[in-house]
């Protein structure tokens, strides 16, 4: 099997950005990932062809509005459309990056989950997508397209036949970039295990950091208080009783970064009418996607304005202030550097958790601006968030980051 790049001499063919929008997103509601669709060149700075492929939300059809803006329905045939448009975009060799807000960031990972575990597809394949997207549904004890490469002959010998067109029709490809907003991980309500409808029909997506995802950014918003739109971030385990000098990471996680921004989750991932705030997380996702080799036709500047800028009280506003009354009006606040997570044998830790300096500028220029989970941040690690000027990590606030 050859890998990508070898028939192209280890030169870039051309990138291909992938833009996936959130719940009930569309063109107009002028969202980050639509802006920076808008702004991707014909050309890197290479000389490298660039092509983009735009998807709208799940749940923006009249009839999908509930099923797939409150249920999840929809979500696999939104990441099965792409990856087939995918199929017939790709070469070998070119770069892949892949951008999302909301649900469409978990869409965003959830099809570079697919494309890790399952390769990707030649064109003309005798394996279909949706029989190899059935194979991804399985648990982690079915091989992986890369595990399946490495195997011994005499082994991949026994293989069954699905396995044996996965070697001959599938290929591991690398991606370049993800770059998300907002990661909402609700996917239904807890109905049980309705297909199509409940979260559980849902568990087999994998959206976390796997080999072939080579770097990976998270913007997340500080001032989205609907426990439904609680953010799904990236996590390692570690496990107990092992040194770190001998656990197996599964990938390196200096290129994953997660940022904190000022506002709800549609002031990150953009869609609010004249929203500065969304322009400060665009140009990060911006600017990390040019450090990778992605072109843009323009820039990105926030301007002052941004630190005085309204944030949206999505908690109050959403379903017609219906949500907020089964809520008895107690807003749910994120927690901002959480502790480890534990799980039999282990824990996990949130991966590269960042606060980027805006926050601190909206916090010194608006005496009003205290939220009350950066406030208990501040205490339990002892800083003073009016005395930070760079962007700093969560676990550790006296190390700065870059901007």
């Amino acid at each position: 099997m050859s890998n990508p790049g070898s028939e192209t001499g280890g030169q870039t063919r051309k990138r291909v950005a992938l833009f996936l929008d959130g719940t009930w997103n569309t063109v107009g509601d002028n969202t980050n990932v639509w802006r920076l669709k808008a702004l991707c060149a014909a050309r890197s700075n290479d000389g490298a062809r660039q092509v983009v492929y735009y998807s709208k939300g799940v749940g923006t059809n009249f009839g999908e509005k509930v099923r797939g803006g409150m249920l999840g329905y929809g979500l696999d045939r939104a990441i099965t459309e792409v990856y087939e448009w995918l199929v017939e975009a790709y070469e070998p060799g070119d770069e892949i990056f892949i951008f999302g807000f909301s649900r469409g960031a978990y869409t965003a990972r959830s099809l570079a989950g697919f494309i890790a575990k399952c390769g990707l597809l030649r064109p003309g394949a005798a394996l279909g997508v949706a029989q190899l997207f059935e194979r991804y549904r399985k648990d982690d004890t079915v091989p992986t397209i890369r595990q399946l490469a490495e195997m011994p002959a005499p082994v991949a010998a026994k293989l069954g036949l699905e396995e044996r067109w996965m070697l001959a029709d599938a290929m591991p490809v690398p991606i370049k970039m993800v770059g998300v907003w907002d990661t909402v991980g609700a996917l239904g309500i807890p109905f049980g295990n309705i297909p199509g409808l409940s979260r559980s029909g849902f568990k087999f997506l994998h959206t976390g950091l796997r080999v072939p995802l080579e770097n990976a950014y998270h913007a997340v918003a500080v001032d989205e208080h609907r426990q439904a739109f609680a953010p799904t971030l990236w996590t390692k385990k570690i496990r107990d009783g092992v040194p770190a000098n001998e656990l197996a990471a599964p990938r390196p996680i200096a290129s994953v970064e997660q940022r904190w921004f000022v506002g709800a989750h549609a002031n990150v991932g953009g869609g609010c009418r004249s929203d500065l705030l969304a322009q400060r997380p665009l140009q990060w996702l911006m600017q990390k996607a040019e450090g990778h080799g992605l072109a843009f036709r323009g820039t990105v500047e926030p301007g002052a304005d941004m630190l005085r800028a309204a944030i949206s009280d999505s908690f109050r506003e959403f379903a017609w202030g219906l949500y907020a009354k089964a809520k008895l009006n107690h807003p749910f606040y994120r927690i901002i550097g959480e502790p480890p997570r534990l799980f039999p044998g282990g824990h996990d830790e949130i991966v590269n958790e960042t606060i980027d300096a805006s926050v601190f500028d909206r916090w010194r220029a608006d005496a009003a601006y205290r939220p009350q989970n950066l406030a208990d941040w501040a205490r339990r690690y002892s800083v003073d968030p009016a005395a930070l000027t760079r962007p700093v990590l969560t676990h550790e606030p006296s190390h700065e980051v870059a901007a």
